[in-house]
């Protein structure tokens, strides 16, 4: 099989080529720091802007995955051009993953034109990988009109989506309960349009009802985030779904300040990323050089002022 040249990536994603595409998504999260990874980005940045990015979050067995599967096709019967990133957990041990989600998605969403990518969480807090912001990048470069990116599954701790996504849906259900008041605290600020999955079940209108009232009581802008209910099952309730999306597209296209905003959270995500990359190798030696470390121990310098010492030594 004939190996692609990194100006051949950059010309097939641009024109669309799922090969390519594929191929670069590949570089970005096995060598997200490397020179390779760099000029794809670079070099595809400029067509970039296009896409709605759309982040689904919410507990996990919700319906996330189901949820997904309905909306790219209704996305995709509408004549849009739909990718989805599903982010799936990593294994704390040996980094691994199952990419269940792969798995459970690919095979029905292939058959409307869906392209799909399961990335693994690399175990980070935050629910995403640093891949992912990359991935998304190429996607949109390719000709992608939504990007719908799937957590890990959220909490109080997952909610690096919002710094992602253009707009962020929070999935919730009927008979959650305390568990609404106990993520309160987290998802619930977060959420652009929340939407009530499992509409045929018991308890799915006191739900709705709940939600409303928690975001009753949350600050209030300009934006008010809907709470929709749609049932997986039969398809009911995806039409106005999409139409609360699109109508939260044309409200962050309104206010250029939100824009500005994501670019400037991810630009201090890089500049973080990079100061590591440069002092991670500094950072090893010094702790490698055990006669160092002992006379730390000796002396009883504290860790503070030990890592001072260190900071200085290699800034």
């Amino acid at each position: 099989m004939k190996v692609l040249k990194i100006e051949e990536i950059v010309q097939g994603i641009l024109d669309g080529n799922r090969r390519a595409v594929s191929r670069g998504i590949s570089v970005v999260e096995n060598d997200y720091d490397t020179a390779a990874a760099r000029r794809i980005i670079r070099e595809i940045f400029p067509h970039t802007g296009h896409a709605q990015i759309v982040g689904i979050t919410g507990p996990p067995g919700i319906g996330k995955s189901t949820m997904i599967g309905n909306l790219s096709a209704t996305l995709s019967k509408k004549g849009f051009r739909i990718s989805v990133v599903a982010i799936d957990a990593s294994s704390p041990f040996s980094g691994g993953s199952l990419l269940g989600n792969r798995i459970r998605m690919q095979e029905s969403l292939s058959k409307y034109g869906v392209y799909m990518r399961s990335l693994a969480n690399r175990g980070l807090n935050g629910g995403l990988s640093r891949s992912v912001w990359d991935t998304v990048k190429i996607l949109d470069a390719s000709g992608s009109d939504y990007i719908i990116v799937e957590t890990v599954g959220a909490g109080q701790a997952d909610l690096d989506i919002v710094n992602l996504a253009d707009t962020v849906i929070v999935v919730l259900g009927p008979g959650l309960g305390d568990e609404i008041q106990a993520i309160k605290a987290g998802i619930m600020e977060i959420g652009h349009v929340f939407v009530i999955n499992k509409m045929d079940r018991q308890g799915a209108f006191i739900a709705m009802k709940d939600i409303e009232e928690t975001l009753a009581m949350s600050p209030k802008g300009e934006w008010k985030p809907p709470v929709i209910g749609v049932n997986s099952l039969n398809g009911e309730g995806y039409e106005a779904f999409i139409e609360k999306i699109q109508e939260h597209r044309s409200f962050v296209k309104s206010h250029s300040d939100l824009t500005m905003r994501k670019f400037r959270t991810e630009l201090q995500r890089t500049i973080l990323e990079e100061l590591r990359r440069r002092f991670e190798s500094d950072i090893s030696h010094f702790l490698s050089d055990n006669e160092e470390i002992k006379q730390l121990v000796r002396d009883k310098i504290d860790p503070y002022s030990a890592a001072e010492k260190l900071v200085k030594k290699i800034a």
